[in-house]
This record gives C-alpha cells, sequence and structure tokens, in this order.
C-alpha cells in the first residue's frame, strides 16, 4: 500500500512538473521581445482560442474550422528608445504583428512560417496563419500599420494623406495637395515583412523555450513581392523562401495593367467581355495540341502565333446579338497581347500571353443601353489615384496613353527604387545559404507569368548562368494555372514541401506535383517541371495521367554533373530532369531516386492505357 501512495505522489509530481514546462498562452508569460531595428514595443497580448474559424484567401487558401491555438497580438512603433528620450516624434504608426502558435509543444512541428499579403494588405492573417496552425506550424503575419481587413485589400488610400487644409488646387495640377505616407509605403514595401520575421521568432521562443529549427516565408501575389524583398535584402533571416506569382517590378507592373483600357479609350474601340473571350477561345483553339482538347489549356503560350487578325470578318455571339469583328478589335487584342513594347517608359510590362483571360485588365461594363464603358483593374486604379497622382477623385477615362507614359515615369523616378523589389543581384541570397522557390501559373490574368520569368534571366545574367542560380534559386511555371491558383490547368498541391525537402534534406525539386478536379469530375495529375524545362506528352496514354507526360528542354548540367540514364529510359525518358546529388551528400538519394525513377516508369508503362502492368 506505502509503494501505491508513492507512485502515486511520484506520478502526480511528473505531472505538475509537465504543467509547469508547458506552454502558457497568457500576456503575462510574453515579454516585450527586443530585435532592435528601431522598433518601439506598445502592447503584448496573448490568448488561447478554441474550436476558432479561419476566414478565406482565394483558391488555395480555404475557410478552416477547429482551430486551437495560442494567439498573440503585438503593437509596435518604429521609434528608438533615443528618439523616446529626445522627445523626437518617430513615424507615427502603430503596426500589429500577430503570430498564432500551436498549443502544446507536441503540435508544434518545429517550424516558423512568416506569411504575406495581398494587393495593398501587408498580410493576411487568419487565410494564411489557419493553413499554417492545421499543418502544425508557428505562423505570423503584419498589417504594416494600415487597415488589415482583407475586403479592402485594393484600397491604397491609406498611403496618401488627407488634403492639406486650405492648400486649393493649382490651374492644371492634377494633384489636391495630398502627401505620401511614406513611412506606411516603406513598411509596405518590406520593412514590416522584416520585421514580423524577427518578432514571430522570438515570441515562438519564448513561448516553447527553443527557437524554431527552421524557418520560412510563405506568399504569392504581394505575397511573393515580399519575398523577394526578403530574398535581395535580408535572406539568412530565413532558410526557405516560398514566393509565388510575385508582383516584382511593382511599378511596371501595375501601371502596365491599365494600358489594356487606355489602348480602347485612345482608339475609341471598346470590346465587351464576351468579345474579348471569342479571341481568347480562338487562340486556344487555333494552338492546342491534340492532347489539349478536353481541357483547353495551352502548354506554352510562347509556341503560338496565331494572329487576332485572322478573326476578322467572322461573326460571334455576344450578349444575344451577333458580332462581326473588324480590324479595330483584333488591333485593340493584339496590343494588349503585345503589351506597351516600344513606349518611352513601358518596357517592363509585358503584355498578357495568348490564351489568357483578358477581361481582368481589359473590363468593361455594358449599360442597360447596350452601351460600353471603361473599367479599369482596381489594384492598378488606385495605386495610380492615390499613390502616383495624390488625387483620390482622378478620373481614368480622363488619361490617354500620352499622359499615362508621364505619370509612368514619375512614378518610376519617385517609387521605383522602394517599391519595384526587381534587383537580380542575389548574392546575399545565395551566399546566405537560403532556398527560394516561385512557382507561377502561366495563365495568371493579373500578373503575366513573363514577368517572373524576365526577372529570373536577369538574375542568370548577372549570377552565373542557370546551373548555378538553380542551386539557390527555382522556377517552375504551371500551364493552365490562374493567378495564385484557380483556372484549368493542375495546380501545384505542396510546393511548401518541396521547399521544406530542400532545405533540410538537399532533395532540389526537379518537378513539382500538381493536380485538379477537371469539368468532366476527373482528377487530372501532371508533373511541373522545373523551368526552363517543359511538359511533352509522350504521344500515347490519357492526358490527364501524369504518367503520360514527361519534361524536356531543362537546364544543362555541366558535364562533372550529369549522369548518363540508364538505357532502358530511352529516348523519352532519358529527357526528364534528375538531380545529380552523390551517394554521400545526399545521404542515401541514391536508392531513393532509383526507387522514384523505378515507380516512375511503372507509373507510365500503366499509364499507357494498354492493359500492361509493372510488378
Amino acid at each position: 500500500m506505502g509503494a501505491s501512495v508513492l507512485l502515486l505522489h511520484a506520478f502526480s509530481i511528473c505531472l505538475l512538473a509537465k504543467a509547469n514546462h508547458a506552454p502558457r498562452c497568457a500576456t503575462e508569460a510574453f515579454t516585450k521581445p527586443e530585435v532592435g531595428r528601431g522598433i518601439t514595443i506598445l502592447s503584448v497580448h496573448a490568448r488561447p482560442q478554441h474550436n476558432f474559424t479561419s476566414i478565406a484567401g482565394g483558391p488555395l487558401l480555404p475557410v478552416l474550422d477547429g482551430l486551437d491555438f495560442c494567439q498573440v497580438q503585438i503593437y509596435l512603433t518604429h521609434q528608438t528608445k533615443t528618439d523616446v528620450e529626445l522627445n523626437v516624434e518617430g513615424t507615427k504608426d502603430k503596426v500589429l504583428v500577430e503570430i498564432w502558435l500551436p498549443m502544446t509543444a507536441d503540435d508544434w512541428n518545429g517550424r516558423f512560417q512568416a506569411t504575406g499579403g495581398a494587393a495593398f494588405a501587408n498580410g493576411m492573417f487568419g487565410a494564411q496563419l489557419g493553413i499554417a496552425i492545421k499543418n502544425g506550424w508557428a505562423a505570423v503575419s503584419t498589417d504594416g500599420g494600415h487597415n488589415a481587413d482583407l475586403s479592402k485589400h485594393t484600397d491604397a488610400s491609406w498611403a496618401a494623406s488627407e488634403p492639406i487644409e486650405g492648400a486649393g488646387r493649382q490651374s492644371g495640377d492634377v494633384s489636391p495637395h495630398r502627401r505620401l505616407r511614406l513611412n506606411l509605403l516603406h513598411n509596405f514595401a518590406s520593412r514590416s515583412s522584416i520585421d514580423q520575421v524577427l518578432v514571430g521568432q522570438e515570441v515562438t521562443r519564448q513561448y516553447f523555450g527553443t527557437k524554431p529549427h527552421h524557418s520560412y516565408w510563405n506568399g504569392c501575389s504581394t505575397g511573393g513581392r515580399q519575398g523577394y524583398a526578403i530574398a535581395q535584402k535580408y535572406p539568412e533571416l530565413l532558410d526557405g523562401i516560398l514566393a509565388n506569382a510575385p508582383a516584382n517590378s511593382f511599378v511596371n507592373l501595375l501601371m502596365g495593367e491599365l494600358w489594356p483600357q487606355l489602348v480602347m479609350k485612345d482608339r475609341n474601340v471598346l470590346l465587351s467581355n464576351c468579345e474579348f473571350d471569342h479571341f481568347r477561345s480562338q487562340a486556344i483553339s487555333e494552338c492546342q495540341g491534340p492532347e489539349d482538347v478536353s481541357n483547353g489549356v495551352l502548354e506554352d503560350p510562347s509556341d503560338c502565333n496565331w494572329a487576332p487578325e485572322a478573326m476578322v470578318g467572322c461573326t460571334v455571339e455576344c450578349d444575344g446579338s451577333r458580332v462581326m469583328i473588324t480590324k479595330e478589335m483584333a488591333g485593340v487584342v493584339r496590343s494588349i497581347l503585345e503589351g506597351p513594347a516600344g513606349t518611352l517608359s513601358t518596357s517592363q510590362f509585358p503584355g498578357l500571353p495568348r490564351g489568357t483571360s483578358m477581361v481582368t485588365l481589359a473590363n468593361t461594363i455594358i449599360s442597360e443601353n447596350g452601351s460600353l464603358s471603361l473599367s479599369p483593374f482596381s489594384i492598378a486604379a488606385s495605386f495610380l489615384r492615390h499613390i502616383v497622382s495624390k488625387d483620390g477623385n482622378l478620373n481614368i477615362e480622363d488619361l490617354d496613353i500620352d499622359s499615362l507614359n508621364t505619370l509612368w515615369i514619375s512614378a518610376q523616378y519617385e517609387l521605383g527604387g522602394l517599391l519595384n523589389t526587381d534587383d537580380p543581384d542575389l548574392t546575399r541570397l545565395r551566399d546566405s545559404g537560403t532556398k527560394m522557390l516561385t512557382w507561377h501559373g502561366i495563365d495568371d490574368q493579373m500578373i503575366p507569368y513573363k514577368n517572373t520569368v524576365n526577372y529570373r534571366q536577369k538574375v542568370e545574367a548577372v549570377m552565373g548562368g542557370a546551373y548555378a542560380v538553380d542551386q539557390y534559386y527555382r522556377l517552375f511555371l504551371a500551364p493552365g494555372v490562374k493567378h495564385c491558383g484557380g483556372g484549368m490547368g493542375p495546380i501545384p498541391q505542396d510546393p511548401l514541401d518541396a521547399l521544406v525537402q530542400w532545405v533540410e534534406h538537399n532533395e532540389a525539386p526537379e518537378i513539382l506535383d500538381a493536380s485538379i478536379v477537371d469539368h468532366e469530375e476527373d482528377l487530372v495529375t501532371k508533373e511541373i517541371c522545373l523551368w526552363p524545362a517543359k511538359s511533352k506528352y509522350l504521344g500515347i496514354g490519357d492526358p490527364k495521367r501524369a504518367s503520360s507526360w514527361t519534361c524536356h528542354g531543362g537546364t544543362e548540367r555541366p558535364a562533372a554533373a550529369k549522369i548518363d540514364p540508364e538505357p532502358w529510359l530511352q529516348p523519352q525518358y532519358g529527357e526528364m530532369q534528375q538531380p545529380h546529388h552523390s551517394k554521400q551528400e545526399s545521404g542515401g538519394q541514391g536508392l531513393d531516386r532509383s526507387a522514384q525513377i523505378l515507380g516512375g516508369l511503372k507509373n507510365r508503362i500503366e499509364g499507357l492505357g494498354l492493359g500492361l502492368r509493372a510488378e
């Protein structure tokens, strides 16, 4: 009996010890993070959340419920202690940094994830943090000091001050005398992205009593641009950066997105969305391969030489009426596809690829009487009104291409260095050992995929070529996929895990597994190839199966790094890109890679649809 009592007492002590060392989600359990960078912490508040429901944030960020986590909210401002002592005002910003932490150490995967924003929102909060918590990450988001409501993410009015009292508009002056809030634009450009990493890592350390063993970035669009900003400036803060469909060359991108509207306005030729869609459908019909007939996806729009003028004289059905395509309409479409090439300020916007929807940037509205009016892309329009012209009442229909060019040059001069995030010198990224992975949908209707390809090519030009750059920065293009997801093409399923495997196990990704359920409710699978390789149909087998495709035309490897493919992989299978790690370097990856090749061959044999099976 005495032994039982002692055993029970020891068990109670053990439970008490565990309870005392368990993370405690309470405000008093945290101290103000000391991270430097002129940051003054204003407040820290922590509370547990149970059975929480997150918000949606796009095609790949659905609503999630049943979440349990510790929510830590920190408000900070950029004012140094010296500023306080000297009674010098800081930036007057008030920035929210919010960290979501798994409730217990057992729920935590040991990693930290900093998340990006969308359009003019610095962060997406629950939309990104929910899926991170579900998968065991400690994660952080920030509002950069302005409204965190995602419903207002296309509104840039926060970047301009209220009109200066008593200051009138001068004759011919397009500005009602507003000033830019450069402190908030600085936060948006990169400062708050970096701050949230440092604050989030420290809060995670305080909560779990140990630092994350690896830290990552995860973002798309604006979040992709923020990831590139970190890659160019402070890559050593992270181990891996997932930066998808990045809004790089930000000024050129947003000004270029107004080009389709002003082309129609200058030529006094407006097309309905229906008419634009007929041009798009014809481009796909003319350029798709036989394997694409069922899904309407162009594998490589750069190989499509379809001319919009081929539709002149054709009649299409739109809104209950038959419309004949004119050469003027075809000319507008050509200008939209080619972009503003050759004009003074606009060589940085590549235009839209053939087969991509034009109606996001070239949107028009049909009135009750059937007349058409322009409807500029809201993000670009808000940028022009509030940040470039500083006139929230600017009517974009009052502009023409010449005035757009003037504003474009001014914006590039005033804001390009702050916002563009397109420096091709990635020396710091290379030397830090940090890896960056990007995927971009070829059907991106907001940010043309060639914007990212152009940047990657510039990087190669200054950083030693494609093979050298592949060691730390890899790009994948997803045919048929729209902006940050959606569309008709297979979508990369877990690129973050591919990045983790690269960072933590030296398994550099050659493909990204992708899938989608198509309009026939069939599962379509694909392997997205490492750029510049392209996916090639083998000629037989089900085009909806990844096993019927292979990658070809990739980066040429140095002779010392080449591995001759086994004879049974010739001729098509030898074209697959494969990582070239020695067995010693990969820690047994040679055997794993052999199994992967054999497994891929098995899938391909069975995917031929000839009744063959490989055991």
